[in-house]
């Protein structure tokens, strides 16, 4: 047995300082199951409180310091004492839910701590205190979490199946505690309210320190941290954040744990493993329902670059994760009855249709994210992908009043903001036209420093971004954003506008065969994309391939039959100064009518 605790008293003044075994046990969901049924709830925390939370603390020599609402402060004259106080709860309330039917089981959190307590009457106050309630909330349902100092004080066989967490910032300390997890032999279901989004839900899990080096476990932890930021910049996710995923830290759990633990519908989970002179990193993504791995990649980095490397192993990692998720809900969107749509699948169905070469189905897409506008008037994506739309609209030449639209897509990217003024979408939408439309760079620039500065890892924004550098004649600036944006989306249904601005990019960079690939790719995976064909038919005149660049001229002009150089010169063509004289002459050379 460990030393009686309770014996190491000093005196400090009129309050009396002294060791103390501390727990801290907290129900998980416990609102959650107040809103189901408050009355049974508050009857079965009462029942389990009276049979065994205080009477088996008594039994072992402790006490209830407080109780507040679902959750209570215990001590203890040991830890072995608290140790097993915490098992006979996780046993009681696994007792309990047999005999409950369908209603939500109670579960339990609950941190073990040895530290100084002062005593004030028959409370006990301090850093431990703190300390054992802050640590709980990175327990594993079902499972009892210990600090070090507390663990310390059992023997081996007590921690056996334990998991090393590493070092937890805790909320509101200046410290971070290292703590040890023993986890539930089975998995503990537990009652958790819905995302507070209609969003897809995602839970970045810590990465495995395969080499086992304490010392780069910051490294891992700051991957995690960069990819659990870039995916909630694109607001289009709902992240569970990194502290409470470190309930996992040391190994992989199954799917549906992740799941059923913190209420999500997708996880990622990887390795790091640092030797042989670089660094390798493993990650994969899962649906925790049905298990189904939806995307996995390994990625290396030589050590003289690790540090360099971390941003754009995030963004990979990014760039993976994020089609991935948008994959995996538009097929469940797509199954569903359209009179079971919700706002996100209205919108995801939209955005599917962005890039369809067939104008009936690109028209449509229209109409999808108006019904998601409808449905959920407060949900701002809808408004900026529907700004992202009339921009489209409007560069394919389809719009019979530029004016009027231009004004209905300025407007959209306003309410958007209106609702979410860190949209980075709608500031990228907006910031573009500025600069397309109206031929006001400057200030479609701060917007971009907007954009990015919201979401780091919006690919649009990237997108974006490069083409007013182009318009401006800043050609490796553009070429820059332009491939920072296809590596953060190389995939998905706009994958054709990302080409077309790499190729604008590389046109005004003077690299007109790099050009020529992109806006090949581009015309690729939309043959019907008119800025596409406009931008290539330039670039082949630019080459001197004049017989390429008619034919190309001829496809435009089966896409866009009204299209006319003289007045897409004066009106449209969106280049400054004398990029805007080069382009004109270049696409001249493709035979297009005056």
């Amino acid at each position: 047995m460990a030393p009686n605790l309770l014996m190491h008293v000093a005196t400090d003044g009129p309050l009396r300082r002294r060791l103390a075994a501390v727990a801290f046990a907290d129900i998980v969901g416990w609102s959650t199951l107040t809103s189901v049924d408050e009355s049974a709830a508050v009857s079965r925390w009462m029942t389990l409180f009276r049979t065994t939370v205080a009477p088996t603390a008594e039994r072992l020599g402790g006490r209830i310091v407080d109780v507040q609402g679902d959750g209570v402060l215990a001590e203890f004259p040991d830890i072995e004492a608290a140790l097993e106080w915490a098992r006979a709860l996780h046993a009681a309330a696994e007792a309990e839910a047999q005999g409950v039917g369908t209603m939500p089981p109670i579960a339990f959190r609950i941190a073990l701590h040895l530290g100084p307590v002062i005593e004030d009457g028959e409370r006990i106050l301090g850093d431990a205190v703190n300390l054992a309630a802050r640590l709980q909330e990175f327990g594993t349902p079902g499972g009892t979490l210990l600090s070090a100092e507390a663990a310390g004080m059992l023997p081996a066989d007590a921690l056996a199946g334990a998991r090393d967490l590493g070092e937890l910032p805790l909320r509101n300390l200046s410290r971070s505690v290292r703590a040890i997890s023993l986890d539930p032999v089975r998995s503990v279901p537990v009652p958790l309210a819905p995302p507070p989004s209609t969003l897809p839900s995602v839970a970045v899990l810590p990465l495995i320190n395969l080499g086992g080096d304490p010392r780069d476990d910051y490294l891992a932890a700051g991957l995690v941290e960069d990819v659990a930021a870039m995916l909630a910049g694109l607001h289009e996710l709902f992240v569970i954040a990194p502290e409470t995923t470190r309930m996992f830290a040391g190994y992989t759990p199954p799917p549906q744990r992740v799941g059923r633990t913190l209420g999500v519908q997708f996880a990622m989970s990887g390795t790091m493993l640092r030797a042989r002179g670089g660094l390798a990193v493993s990650v994969r993504l899962v649906d925790t329902r049905s298990g189904e791995e939806l995307w996995g990649e390994r990625m290396d980095a030589p050590e003289r670059e690790i540090l360099e490397m971390q941003d754009h192993l995030a963004a990979r990692i990014v760039a993976g994760i994020a089609p991935g998720i948008q994959a995996a809900a538009l097929r469940e969107a797509m199954r569903k009855r359209p009179d079971n749509l919700t706002a996100y699948d209205h919108m995801l169905r939209g955005i599917h249709a962005f890039g369809s070469e067939d104008r009936e189905a690109f028209l449509g897409a229209r109409e999808q994210l108006q019904r998601a506008m409808d449905l959920d008037p407060a949900f701002a994506l809808p408004r900026a992908w529907a700004a992202y739309w009339h921009n489209i609209h409007i560069a394919r030449g389809m719009s019979s009043d530029r004016v009027a639209e231009a004004a209905k897509l300025f407007a959209l990217g306003e309410e958007a903001l209106t609702l979410d003024w860190r949209c980075s979408l709608a500031l990228s939408v907006i910031g573009h036209n500025l600069s397309f439309l109206r031929r006001d760079y400057e200030t479609a620039l701060e917007h971009f420093e907007l954009a990015l500065d919201a979401s780091p890892g919006n690919a649009t924004a990237w997108t974006f971004s490069s083409a007013t550098r182009a318009y401006l004649g800043r050609g490796k600036e553009a070429v820059e954003h332009a491939e920072r944006g296809i590596r953060l989306s190389p995939y998905g249904p706009l994958r054709f506008y990302r080409q077309l601005f790499l190729g604008i990019a590389q046109y005004v960079n003077g690299n007109l065969a790099a050009a020529e690939k992109a806006c090949r790719t581009s015309i690729g995976s939309n043959p019907r994309h008119a800025p596409a064909l406009r931008m290539l038919a330039a670039v082949l005149g630019g080459l001197g391939r004049r017989d390429e660049a008619e034919e190309v001229g001829r496809h435009l002009l089966r896409v866009e039959p009204d299209f006319r150089l003289g007045v897409y010169a004066r009106d449209r063509a969106p280049f400054a100064g004398e990029h805007r004289v080069r382009f004109v002459r270049d696409l001249a050379a493709a035979g297009l009518p005056e």
